[in-house]
């Protein structure tokens, strides 16, 4: 297995656009004898480079990549990941999506062979995913992105709240079934940086976004999306009434409310950093007024659906 640089990486890929870093760390793969480190300098240059250049400079990163990116789905089938499905930038594997159960028994050898930093969990169980963050592995630190299919349960969320997820930006539980409970335990989660958090098609109530609201945390926030929850007019009302909030993007379709509602939204020391706000269609035949006052404030920042 390749040298680890683990401060160098770090730095590279916080940021593909920080050429800086990037070539720092291409020098050292180099004098490491990592061929990954012509394909990182390559890939600095190529943004620079002559259009006619840049043809044979994408051809020699492929070929560049194609050693690694083979021998790692022959790394993969050795250890039965048949379905697991991976993204390579630069030569390194950043982004991997897959079964729990599947993963399970291998995930700290990925996280070990290579930099990831998106992670996409599916078929998640409650009692699988609780023992993954009970364990804390230290890779969990370095995410940057962790999506999750499957369910979800009061103890694997207190589970998920229980470690420093520092670098997270955003996170994504769509469909996860969760209530009250859930949210209750989520509110304590452990981050500096979460700017998405995606809560779509949920049993999300007004009661579970009092206790999502809770959390010491909630001013990293900057998208929020709620659509497909039994929201009612007094969950809006906690939303607009937080002062904590630095939301620039509300997402708050098919919910229980209907758009007139909506209305304390179009005063604009409502949530004030907010410039994007997708409301419900239905009742906005009723409610014209409300419909062009909100679209004053927000305009093509505004969408119904």
């Amino acid at each position: 297995m390749p040298q680890r640089n683990l401060e160098l990486e770090a730095a590279a890929f916080a940021n593909f656009d920080d050429l800086d870093s990037w070539r720092v760390f291409a020098d050292w793969l180099l004098s490491k004898g990592d061929s990954r480190g012509e394909i990182a300098s390559l890939a600095a240059h190529l943004g620079e480079a002559f259009l006619s250049e840049r043809k044979r400079m994408a051809a020699r990163i492929a070929e560049l990549e194609r050693p690694y990116i083979d021998g790692w789905h022959q790394w993969a089938q050795g250890r039965d990941l048949l379905d697991v499905e991976v993204e390579f930038k630069r030569g390194f594997a950043h982004a991997i999506e897959g079964s729990l159960t599947q993963m399970q028994p291998v995930i700290d050898e990925l996280f070990e062979r290579d930099p990831i930093q998106r992670l996409t969990l599916t078929e998640v169980e409650p009692d699988t995913l609780a023992r993954l963050f009970e364990r804390d592995p230290e890779w969990l630190g370095r995410l940057r992105y962790l999506k999750l299919s499957g369910t979800i349960d009061e103890t694997a969320a207190a589970a998920m709240a229980g470690v420093e997820l520092p670098q997270l930006r955003r996170l994504n539980l769509l469909g996860m079934g969760m209530d009250v409970e859930v949210c209750g335990q989520l509110a304590g989660l452990r981050t500096q940086v979460l700017e998405r958090l995606t809560l779509t098609a949920n049993e999300i109530d007004d009661e579970g976004l009092a206790a999502l609201l809770g959390s010491p945390t909630r001013g990293q926030w900057r998208e929020l999306y709620l659509s497909g929850n039994p929201l009612e007019a007094g969950g809006l009302a906690r939303l607009v009434a937080d002062r904590e909030l630095r939301l620039t993007g509300l997402y708050a379709c098919d919910i229980g409310a209907n758009l007139g509602e909506f209305a304390p939204l179009a005063d604009r020391s409502a949530i004030p950093t907010l410039t994007h706000l997708e409301a419900p269609n239905w009742g906005s035949w009723q409610h014209q007024a409300v419909l062009e006052q909100l679209r004053e404030r927000f305009g093509a920042g505004l969408v119904l659906r």
